[in-house]
């Protein structure tokens, strides 16, 4: 609760006390009769703001009030706790700061409708931002109070206000919000209708609202993996049409994710691997960077018909081997038109080709780090292949101490030519997932969570989209880009332009047109679910990554030439592909 005290003007006895606290918008009610001289006064907002606003302050989980709510899942409850609060378990943060908006707003008007006009007043956030003192004097008069008509300019800076509203926040989270508005567009219209009511004079500026993204829809998962997730319908739409699937890695939970197209829906399918990171396809090939190795699959599609799905299969990958390495913090892999598996090595701040017979062989290190040391110098981390030849890698920070470059990670990234070792640009925000596609060299910008494009020979950084998140992982189907999403996390990304600019914390992958950079869709984890480091599409409309033993013991894969060997078995013997 936050409280002040004002000392009436020429009256030394008299002291108004003013409170507000969001909790008070439920207690309206209570206080009136308790406090039958209290006078209250709703700030109104425009809605989708509001709501907006409503969804950053749960995602920063700085605002938890029932932190420990029995029998609720996902970000700690925030703000007032709402009759019905059930019926949100397992909604989405748009679905629960819209029902939360209106299901408080409803109990305001009810309550202040209850009570005598000259109890109550409307004040204007966006009035109040705009011209503070004349509206501060407005409310005052309105209420009878004495005001000096003095107003701090510059406001003083909180702790939740460190930078000046922006008016356009809210574009970042229109995509949820515009689904789930319709939910609450009648205590909406009934909000407005209400505060115009109480001030003609209210300011009320129109939104220019951006097209809104297909109706969404609840994923289908394959387990009980302990998650929520929502879609909207160009995802499956843009997998259908492309025949093809996505494979995500979230390093944090331990999780290979496949999702596919379902009539409509996305499924997901989960496999717990530990810390998988980097993913590599290629023809018939996928590899998977885990905690300490790499995992290979070859797809066997001769296999299918007999794999356990609830969808006919019709590439299933099976494991063909596990590549130890140490915990070398494996980050992009690719592989190169050699055949050979590429990799970055971030613990030694080099790119490595993949070696049987070692833990890694290095191919490649920038200039400026002297030598080989599990040091993590510069993070190293994303790698484009150009041709199928290893071409350029992303660093946090040119720099050659031990995890030297932390204190530099939000303005000192570079991009880096393997061949002749030139920084093609520098000064970057956390650059993850450079990617050579469709002529022009594409990279995320995490600390400003944006996609670009870099033009090689000048160095210039041309931002195409920002999406609502910290950017990494990145892959492409026609014109579509597919951005992995991760949550913000102010412990360690405190002083990066995104957390500066909103405080945003989606989780997923986000679907941008690289024609006009519009969001055109997105596919949102909530729940175990909180970071993503890869994604990758697999050709195929329903793959599925089976288990070690099980189908691979008694299926075995030759090469083409050696088939024309095998007999018709004599007795019962496993198949052989």
């Amino acid at each position: 609760m936050r409280a002040a005290e004002q000392r009436g003007v020429g009256d030394s006895d008299a002291i108004t006390t003013i409170d507000w606290t969001p909790r008070n918008a439920v207690r309206i009610g209570l206080l009136a009769e308790a406090l039958p001289e209290a006078k209250f006064v709703l700030m109104v907002r425009r809605p989708i703001p509001a709501m907006a606003s409503l969804m950053s302050a749960w995602a920063s989980q700085r605002f938890a009030s029932v932190p420990d709510l029995p029998e609720w899942w996902g970000d700690p409850w925030a703000f007032p706790l709402i009759d019905g609060w059930r019926d949100l378990i397992g909604s989405t943060t748009a679905e629960v700061a819209t029902g939360q908006w209106a299901a408080i707003a409803a109990t305001v008007m009810d309550d202040l409708a209850a009570l005598p006009d000259e109890r109550w007043t409307v004040a204007s956030y966006e009035a109040l931002i705009t011209d503070p003192a004349a509206e501060a004097s407005r409310v005052a008069e309105a209420l009878g109070l004495a005001w000096s008509g003095d107003v701090e300019v510059p406001q003083p800076v909180t702790t939740t206000t460190v930078n000046p509203p922006k008016p356009d926040k809210w574009r970042f989270q229109w995509p949820e919000l515009s689904v789930a508005l319709p939910a609450v567009q009648e205590t909406t219209n009934r909000y407005r209708t209400f505060a115009e009511a109480a001030r003609p004079d209210l300011p009320w500026p129109d939104l220019d609202m951006p097209k809104a993204p297909e109706k969404t829809s609840r994923a289908v998962a394959s387990s009980g993996t302990p998650f929520s997730s929502s879609h909207t319908a160009s995802i499956p739409k843009l997998l259908e049409q492309a025949r093809a699937s996505l494979i995500i890695t979230t390093y944090k939970s331990g999780h290979i994710i496949i999702a596919r197209n379902d009539e409509g829906r996305i499924n997901t399918e989960f496999k717990h691997v530990a810390r998988p990171m980097g993913v590599a396809v290629a023809g018939n090939r996928l590899a998977v960077g885990v905690a300490d190795a790499i995992l290979a699959f070859t797809a066997t599609p001769g296999i299918a018909a007999k794999v356990d799905s609830p969808k006919p299969v019709d590439i299933p990958y099976s494991s063909r081997s596990i590549v130890f390495t140490g915990d070398i913090a494996i980050h992009d892999m690719a592989y190169g038109a050699d055949g050979a598996l590429y990799f970055v090595n971030t613990r030694f701040s080099c790119l490595c080709r993949q070696d049987i017979d070692h833990s890694f062989t290095p191919i490649w290190r920038p200039a400026f780090v002297s030598g080989l040391a599990a040091e993590d110098r510069c993070h190293l981390n994303g790698l484009a292949v150009v041709d199928g030849v290893p071409r350029y890698v992303t660093v946090l920070a040119q720099t050659d101490t031990a995890q030297g470059w932390r204190e530099l990670k939000g303005t000192s990234g570079a991009i880096i030519d393997v061949t002749d070792n030139r920084v093609v640009t520098s000064g970057l925000s956390m650059p993850h997932s450079p990617r050579w596609y469709d002529g022009r060299l594409w990279v995320l910008e995490s600390g400003k969570g944006t996609l670009a494009t870099v033009d090689i020979a000048t160095g210039e950084v041309t931002t195409i989209a920002t999406v609502p998140g910290f950017t990494r992982g990145l892959a492409f189907i026609g014109p579509s880009a597919l951005i992995g999403l991760s949550q913000v996390r102010e412990s360690v990304f405190a002083s990066l332009p995104i957390t500066q600019q909103a405080a945003e914390r989606n989780c997923g992958v986000w679907l941008v047109d690289t024609r006009n950079g519009q969001t055109a869709g997105y596919l949102k984890f909530e729940g175990v679910v909180q970071e993503i480091f890869d994604v990758q599409v697999l050709p195929a409309t329903w793959p599925s990554i089976l288990d070690p033993g099980d189908l691979t013991q008694s299926a075995f894969v030759l090469p083409d030439e050696a088939l024309k060997d095998v007999v018709q078995p004599t007795t019962s013997t496993p198949d052989i592909l």
